[in-house]
């Protein structure tokens, strides 16, 4: 989720620094393109897996605690994800524009699906395989299908 609005601004500048490698341009501003790629996606990734830690740590049990940390961590982590935008891109005003209107939307998702992320529900069906949850009885519909 944390990766969403980073991930496009990362390909974007490997696919400069690539045409830039293959045209034989200059090099240093191709190394340049590959770095803020590396850092983008490295960065954009950290966040993501900061957040899910945070998430699976089982200190917060209830489902509506889980909902209620998914919102929170999607509001309090995805300013990282706009410092990584911000330095992944030389302050870009497009890319920073888009990345902020990103934020409510990126919260309201990872609220919405912070309890199938953790395992503890499953109501988004396609996020998951067709086992039962661990400590959850088959169902009786999915015995007869």
């Amino acid at each position: 989720m944390t990766c969403v609005p980073g991930i496009p601004w990362a390909a974007l500048a490997l696919g400069v620094a690539l045409v830039e490698f293959l045209r034989g341009g200059d090099t240093e501003l191709a190394a340049r393109d590959v770095r803020y790629g590396v850092l983008l996606t490295g960065g954009s990734l950290l966040a993501g897996v900061l957040m899910g830690l945070v998430l699976a740590s089982r200190v917060v049990t209830r489902p509506w605690a889980i909902t209620l940390t998914g919102a929170l961590l999607g509001a309090l982590v995805f300013p990282v994800e706009f410092l990584v935008v911000a330095i992944g891109t030389d302050g870009a005003v497009a890319q920073l524009g888009t990345t902020f209107l990103a934020w409510p939307f990126m919260a309201v998702v990872a609220a919405a699906h912070s309890t199938d992320i953790v395992g503890r529900t499953r109501r988004r069906t396609w996020l998951w395989a067709s086992a039962p949850a661990p400590g959850e009885r088959p169902s009786p519909v999915a015995d007869s299908a």
